[in-house]
């Protein structure tokens, strides 16, 4: 792997050199929606009130699994989603 070095103008970097930055950057993306994905993960338990956005709009339902990368979440009107991780709000009881 290439060293990147750094203040360097993107023009003058090498195809190389940018392929090595994009990588480098993919990484680091992966890296930190693992950790949010965890985050979230870490603070779900089973029947929490929680919401995501889907195509018909604002969801609200209730935790029935939590997987790795999923949670099945079953909304208001009893239909069951399985939703990604980064997706889910999690909401406070009240």
């Amino acid at each position: 792997m290439h060293e990147i070095r750094f203040p360097m103008r993107i023009d003058d970097m090498s195809l190389d050199q940018l392929l090595a930055l994009n990588d480098l950057i993919c990484h680091r993306i992966d890296d930190l929606q693992a950790r949010q994905e965890m985050a979230v993960l870490s603070r779900l338990t089973l029947g929490q009130a929680v919401s995501f956005e889907s195509r018909e709009g604002q969801v609200f339902g209730r935790v029935i699994k939590i997987n790795r990368k999923t949670v099945l979440v079953q909304s208001e009107d009893h239909r069951q989603w399985k939703v990604a991780v980064a997706l889910i709000q999690p909401l406070r009881d009240v």
